[in-house]
């Protein structure tokens, strides 16, 4: 991996040239929002370029997740307002983890089988709905078309500071511009070299519009590396944060989802013990594994788990003629290497094949009907 590269420029400066250069060069580019500050400050950073490459207004697209802390919505629905945009906002009823239900491990947004009541929130009326689960089919040939010659990029608020893996994305991409993907478009990440800082001093110094979910969660004591927006119920970290802050903040919107999904209640009366498998004083970490993943378990995750387990035992005797670990870890095993890290990773059923070597869950099998990823699952 080669080293940092000393451009000569601040951040902003770069950022801004990246997208015009893009601009000029004749490209279409789409900015993704999710709503949280990362694409707040990607949006004002083409803003900017398309105004001095004269390519106004901005293309934006967000798609609508149904369960985000309050101010998400209210920040995305005033930057549909603004002239300097043009906001497509769609609905996918696309599945949600959701982190705290063994039984049912996803949900769908605005759930068509639902009366709209029951939904935590309704879309604005010029929302449109899609037949696409993959977000990354909210940006492709079929919704923005393109001439021959002009490529079409999405322009994401991917920072290499939030983790190793995307920070050693950018440097295997070998910039801020990817490879096509499967559907021919390129991803931009004009803001891939900022910090946390760097994004709130310029939306200080400018004035930027932004999501005020950050305010509240901020003044509740979230460490700043900690604020993001995101769909709480993906992983159960997110859980800690929905029962000590979201309840506190909002708690009308608390009551809605905790209706909405019962057992995002249970883990904020239980905790992670309600999500986690709990080895007894008497058991080995394989015996704990079957009886919380498999004997104990819903039927989708013991099949699961055992075809995980039958998997990892048999990779690990390839290359150790010792048994498979308890609690410790083979190296040459990779991610799952020991029967603890089978029980931390299959009590779930890992339905997105995260850590499992196993072929990820697609909507279909939990509801007939529902469709498939048509790509790797992801949000």
């Amino acid at each position: 991996m080669s080293g940092r590269t000393y451009l000569g420029m601040n951040v902003f400066d770069a950022a801004v040239a990246r997208c015009a250069e893009q601009y000029e060069a004749g490209h279409r580019l789409v900015v993704s929002s999710s709503g949280g500050k990362d694409s707040a400050v990607t949006v004002e950073v083409a803003i900017v370029a398309a105004t001095q490459t004269g390519r106004l207004p901005v293309e934006v697209v967000t798609r609508d997740e149904e369960i985000l802390f309050p101010g998400t919505f209210e920040y995305l629905e005033r930057l549909a307002e603004r002239p300097e945009v043009d906001v497509r906002w769609v609905i996918a009823h696309q599945p949600i983890l959701n982190a705290f239900d063994r039984e049912r491990p996803f949900w769908w947004v605005l759930d068509p089988q639902l009366d709209p009541d029951e939904w935590v929130r309704k879309p604005p009326p010029y929302a449109v709905e899609i037949p696409d689960l993959n977000i990354q089919a909210l940006v492709s040939p079929a919704y923005y078309p393109t001439p021959p010659g002009v490529e079409l990029q999405c322009v994401m608020g991917l920072r290499g500071q939030e983790s190793r893996n995307r920070m050693m994305g950018v440097h295997s991409s070998g910039g801020y511009l990817t490879k096509p993907n499967f559907l021919g478009v390129r991803n931009l990440r004009p803001i891939y070299d900022w910090t946390d800082a760097d994004v709130w001093l310029a939306i200080r110094k400018f004035g930027w519009d932004y999501n005020a979910a950050y305010d509240v969660m901020h003044r509740l004591g979230i460490n700043r590396r900690d604020l993001r927006i995101s769909p709480p119920t993906m992983n159960p970290a997110g859980g800690d944060i929905l029962r000590t802050v979201a309840s506190t903040a909002w708690p009308e919107w608390w009551n809605r989802v905790c209706r909405r999904l019962p057992s995002v209640r249970t883990y904020a009366q239980y905790g992670k013990r309600a999500v986690q498998a709990e080895r007894r004083s008497t058991e080995t970490w394989e015996e704990c594994f079957r009886r919380t993943c498999v004997d104990q378990a819903p039927a989708w995750i013991a099949e699961r788990a055992s075809a995980q387990a039958e998997k990892t035992v048999r990779r690990h005797a390839r290359h150790s003629s010792t048994e498979l670990p308890q609690a410790g870890k083979c190296l040459q095993c990779g991610t799952i290497g020991s029967w603890r890290t089978l029980v931390q990773s299959m009590y779930l059923g890992d339905p997105f094949s995260q850590r499992a070597q196993l072929p990820y869950v697609e909507p279909e099998f939990f509801r007939p009907g529902a469709g498939k990823w048509n790509g790797s699952p992801s949000f």
